[in-house]
């Protein structure tokens, strides 16, 4: 299925080179763009979702890490989801309105409580820091399941992209050191083999080079080496083991060089006798499941998330 046509504006800006600027311009462009889009293509969360910073011990020798738990009033504990968010390792952030958006509106349809990770970003902070922030917060979620109104017998994670990435990653760390349990893993477009390995890397070079060309850039910000990038915990695709893993829901969007990462992880979930789908949203970019107010295949990608997460 061709793009969908109402992205077409946006597509026009990602032919060519990417402009090459410094990580603090591209973070303060992408937040600014966040803010834009907060309320004009992406809904904003009903007010009856609250959303409180916490602050929780960070991994041995790390400073503290951030989060963000969004909540519709409730006095019985809830499931929970631990959200990471996206953004290439390198920028996003659990305070951005997209963040804002998704969380707040998982909370409120999925009858859940949802805690958005801040972890600390590359290039300035290489893997492993986001990964062990992440798995901090996991490991303190479970700690202060009272506090948070929490059931930790009913806890899943998830995140998109690089955030999806990570989700897969912490899931596969809990499992290794016998962590917290976790009863589902939601990974939207995740990136889950950064040697590139997938044929979808390539597929849309020639149409959205801009697209093609982040997708190879963007690992070697999170990495220090790259044969860092066959490390099962940066890839998680590549892991020999994927036995033992919480059922997965993935999610992929058609025109995504990391589409088949997706496609790929599901099956070899299956083959480990993992219980996994993996649905494929035709028409849709990497990136533009959160135009919820523009996108009608947004809104069901939203859907399925919910739909996921009330399995809980």
């Amino acid at each position: 299925m061709p793009l969908d046509p109402i992205l077409a504006p946006l597509v026009e800006q990602l032919r060519g080179d990417l402009p090459d600027i410094p990580i603090e311009q591209e973070r303060a462009d992408g937040l600014a763009s966040s803010q834009q889009q907060f309320g004009s293509v992406v809904e904003p969360p009903p007010d009856s979702v609250k959303a409180t910073v916490l602050w929780l011990p960070g991994p041995d020798g790390a400073p503290p890490v951030m989060v963000k738990v969004h909540r519709t009033p409730s006095d019985r504990p809830r499931p929970g989801l631990l959200f990471i968010h996206g953004g290439g390792w390198s920028t996003g952030g659990a305070d951005w309105p997209e963040s804002d958006a998704e969380c707040g509106w998982l909370a409120h349809q999925g009858d859940l409580v949802v805690i958005s990770v801040e972890y600390r970003l590359a290039p300035e902070h290489p893997y492993p820091a986001g990964l062990l922030d992440c798995y901090a917060a996991l490991q303190q979620v479970v700690a202060n399941a009272d506090l948070l109104g929490v059931d930790p017998a009913r806890l899943a994670i998830g995140g998109g992209s690089a955030g999806g990435n990570l989700s897969a990653a912490v899931a596969l760390k809990a499992r290794d050191e016998s962590g917290p349990a976790l009863q589902l893993q939601l990974l939207e477009a995740p990136a889950l083999d950064l040697t590139l390995g997938s044929a979808s890397v390539h597929q849309w070079d020639a149409e959205f080079p801009a697209v093609a060309q982040l997708a190879a850039t963007l690992g070697p910000r999170y990495l220090t080496s790259p044969e860092q990038a066959h490390d099962p915990y940066v890839s998680p695709l590549l892991a020999d083991d994927l036995s033992g893993l919480p059922p997965a829901v993935i999610l992929a969007c058609e025109i995504d060089p990391v589409r088949d990462d997706a496609i790929r992880y599901a099956e070899r979930l299956q083959a480990a006798g993992v219980p996994a789908t993996c649905q494929v949203f035709e028409g849709l970019l990497h990136g533009t499941w959160s135009l919820t107010l523009l996108l009608p295949q947004a809104r069901a990608w939203r859907q399925a998330c919910v739909d996921a997460l009330r399995t809980l």
